[in-house]
């Protein structure tokens, strides 16, 4: 095929996406999409499609530098970032300290302690013979009291929130019945707190989100570490690790960064991507707390120094906030130098690894799809405004017919 019929397929093919983005894709209708090309694209300018250009094809450019919001998306650069701030097997990690009987703890925000990760530290205090403990104290100042733009209210898992110390994504899995509150899952023990808050739901099982701030993360991380080390509930307080208590241990994660992102990206783990987001400016583990502008301030300058953007705006690293702001063009640049850990993306249908980004309003898609010399091509479609979901895969699936 000669440039001059590449250039007329090409050209055709940006007409169809765009009538797609419509909602309006069958045979009956493309020709009349050619035909009203200008009408559609004015009639969605809340989209933007995005491929990059190959020696055996040209792209596809639709609305590349207009700013939308990337929703999940966002993902993507936030696992990059998080790759270059630490690299894919570094592993983030809680500190342990005695004084006088009291068991202390202090988190550093450790993405991915789970109850099965309790269970590592515990078994690695069970060396040290410690003694008689009464009580676990527990330091969360790592984190401030914080809630970042575009968390929800409700007890949706993906509404839970950020802190220093906490476990299980800071949510519980409860169960409800006739005969009281259980945990609805096995490697979880039940907590005073947790039959607290379940006592309050509907009867079955559920699992939420922790509702309270940073201290409920914490005292919920504290109540299930004793249940699960010292087999009861002792006492547990929050406090501010006082410097005359002796450190004793440091529990490195079991889980590298890689596994960490690759579950972020699988799952769209907001809780994940927001911890990593919150703890990428360089700071010193003796800072008092980390700083929500200062993570915005990092987030922001690291890609702008790097890839001289301009206009883009980001307030949190999971894309819940409709406040964030980026072009296809800059997200398209993110994914052209994330090449290397392309397999930390899920392949959502074959040939097509990508990051979806789903809001109300929003129903976008940003990865690669394999050309017909099976190289993994980048590109990007955001479309913010209400449509039905499955049309960004039909588009997807449009640009793998054209490789």
């Amino acid at each position: 095929m000669g440039k001059t019929a590449v250039s007329m397929k090409t050209t055709m093919l940006t007409q169809l996406f765009s009538f797609i983005l419509l909602g309006c894709f069958s045979l009956a209708s493309t020709a009349a999409a050619i035909d009203k090309h200008d009408k559609i694209i004015s009639a969605i300018p809340q989209a933007s499609l995005l491929l990059a250009e190959t020696k055996d094809a040209s792209g596809i450019s639709i609305r590349p530098d207009q700013l939308l919001v990337p929703a999940s998306t966002l993902k993507v650069v936030t696992a990059y970032l998080a790759i270059k701030r630490w690299g894919l097997e570094h592993k983030f990690y809680t500190d342990f300290y005695y004084q006088e009987g009291v068991l202390w703890i202090k988190g550093f925000g450790d993405p991915y302690v789970t109850s099965e990760e309790l269970l590592l530290m515990s078994a690695a205090l069970k060396t040290l013979k410690l003694g008689k403990i009464s009580a676990i104290k527990v330091d969360n100042s790592y984190f401030p009291e914080l809630r970042l733009d575009g968390r929800g209210d409700s007890d949706n898992p993906y509404d839970a929130g950020n802190a220093a110390l906490v476990v299980n994504f800071n949510t519980l899995f409860v169960d409800k019945t006739e005969k009281g509150v259980s945990s609805a899952e096995s490697q979880t023990p039940i907590t005073p707190l947790a039959v607290s808050l379940g006592s309050k739901l509907a009867p079955g099982k559920k699992r939420i989100s922790l509702p309270g701030g940073r201290d409920m993360a914490a005292r919920y991380f504290a109540e299930v570490f004793s249940k699960l080390h010292f087999k009861r509930n002792l006492t547990i307080s929050v406090a501010e690790l006082p410097t005359s208590a002796k450190f004793i241990y440091r529990h490195q994660s079991s889980k590298t960064l890689s596994e960490l992102l690759r579950v972020m990206l699988k799952y769209s783990n907001n809780f994940i991507a927001n911890q990593l987001f919150l703890m990428l400016p360089e700071t010193s583990e003796n800072q008092a707390v980390l700083d929500v502008q200062a993570a915005q301030k990092s987030y922001t300058g690291l890609l702008e120094k790097e890839f001289a953007f301009k206009g883009a705006n980001f307030v949190d690293g999971a894309g819940l906030s409709r406040k964030n702001q980026i072009s296809s063009q800059q997200l398209l640049q993110v994914l052209e130098v994330f090449k290397p850990w392309i397999d930390l993306l899920p392949e959502r249908r074959k040939g097509l690894k990508v990051k979806t980004g789903t809001l109300s309003d929003n129903h976008s898609l940003a990865g690669y799809i394999v050309d017909k010399n099976q190289q993994w091509q980048p590109f990007v479609l955001l479309i913010n405004k209400r449509m039905p979901s499955d049309y960004r895969f039909q588009v997807a699936q449009a640009l793998l017919k054209l490789k």
